[in-house]
């Protein structure tokens, strides 16, 4: 155990001592983290759950007895915790198309033309039996997937729903009293009055639902992403340092001097070992006491997020000493760890969050720690969920560190074999 000790603070020392590791370890994943966490700071909003749309609309009816556009207008005129909708009404409906197409940041997301003969329109359909189309022109960018066009349409849609149901129930009022044998006194019936009763008792009808909530809201933002991300992005880059220093005594024979003396195998490849693993740990969780305190990153539960930072260092360290036992040189060290911490990064969650990827790809992601890493510091972070949620995730990094320990002890060759000259 003192063997094993003395390699892995002879190997502090030696990257203490230099300065260049210490700025890649440290100041470059913190650069990173800032331009990142700042720029991507609308994307995840202040903090508030509230939907901001803005919406162009032309109201061409001008008849006394119009209903369809005093209506929709009012409808659409939604300020609330959750929705706020503004509408900016134009007479000209080619302005209302304009602003949908405008590439400006005050574009409007939706555009909508009521026509002058809407609600005419309906009455006569109605009573001719006919269900009534195209009563108004809904508008936006072709091929879009934007919510805030699915959330406008859908309250056009209930509002003309309510006219429809308010309109029939009118048709059916008047077919009643002049059907044979019944009588009703003609200027007592307001159809209009009618209408609108039926088409408040529909809008109103989501009262009956009592809106509840149950839990903490967890304020996320986007330094809860790209801290843990690039944390571990740059934790796997690390592994370059330790991997060429280990290549770089089997070049020069040390360890087959080392191997002479009464030191045995798992001593030095152990004390290598870690060495890498104190690092990688004091990298992480310098970098997230600095989210924590600066960019006030949200950690519910300090130990679960303790225990995956101790899981990834070591699966983290594992990993680099099966890439040390596979290849020959250090000139080959460097692209293999390129590729193997781009690759895993990209599809592991490092830039952006695990749950967002399809199911397919967050499976082929577990061939690499950062998934695991990031499945659980997302859980944990961002989700809201509890230390035994994330635990499989935990032991996961751990398992996984121990497999390549084992493997690098298989297969990592203390000096390469010679040929013997005949």
């Amino acid at each position: 155990m003192r063997t094993l000790w003395s390699i892995a603070k002879k190997d502090l020392l030696q990257v203490l001592k230099d300065r260049s590791a210490l700025v890649l370890m440290l100041v470059v994943p913190l650069v990173l983290i800032t331009v990142v966490g700042f720029a991507f700071g609308s994307f995840y909003g202040d903090g508030s759950s509230q939907l901001q749309i803005t919406v162009a609309l032309s109201n061409q009816e001008s008849a006394h007895d119009a209903f369809i556009g005093k209506i929709l207008t009012n409808a659409l005129k939604i300020n609330t915790s959750q929705l706020m909708i503004t509408v900016h009404e134009y007479a000209d409906p080619a302005q209302v198309i304009s602003q949908v197409t405008s590439t400006s940041s005050d574009a409007a997301a939706v555009g909508i033309v009521i026509p002058a003969n809407a609600s005419q329109t309906l009455l006569n359909d109605l009573q001719q039996g006919s269900t009534p189309k195209n009563l108004v022109r809904f508008y936006s960018s072709p091929g879009s997937s934007d919510a805030r066009v699915t959330v406008v349409q859908n309250i056009v849609h209930e509002v003309l729903q309510s006219q429809l149901v308010g309109s029939a129930g009118v048709g059916q009022v008047y077919q009643v009293c002049n059907h044979p044998g019944n009588h009703c006194a003609q200027n007592t019936m307001d159809a209009i009055a009618i209408q609108a009763a039926l088409t408040r008792a529909s809008i109103q009808s989501d009262q009956a639902i009592q809106s509840l909530t149950a839990g903490n809201a967890i304020k996320v933002g986007p330094f809860d992403q790209a801290v843990p991300g690039y944390a571990i992005f740059f934790s796997l880059f690390g592994l370059n340092a330790v991997a060429a220093t280990i290549l770089q005594e089997k070049e020069d024979g040390t360890f087959r001097r080392l191997l002479i003396a009464p030191i045995q195998k798992y001593a030095l490849l152990g004390g290598k070992m870690l060495a890498q693993f104190l690092l990688t740990l004091a990298q992480l969780l310098i970098l997230f006491l600095i989210g924590y305190f600066v960019f006030k990153m949200h950690i519910g539960n300090w130990l679960a997020v303790i225990l995956l930072l101790i899981g990834t260092s070591f699966a983290a360290t594992g990993l680099g000493m099966v890439l040390v036992s596979l290849v020959r040189s250090r000139r080959q060290i460097s692209p293999v760890v390129s590729l193997v911490t781009l690759v895993t990064s990209a599809i592991g969650g490092a830039w952006w969050p695990l749950f967002l990827e399809p199911t397919w790809m967050q499976q082929v992601a577990k061939i690499g720690i950062t998934a695991w890493a990031m499945e659980g510091l997302n859980g944990t972070m961002i989700l809201g969920k509890g230390f035994t949620e994330v635990l499989p995730d935990i032991l996961a990094l751990l398992v996984y560190g121990l497999i390549c320990f084992i493997f690098a002890m298989r297969f990592f060759r203390f000096q390469e074999k010679t040929a013997v000259a005949k």
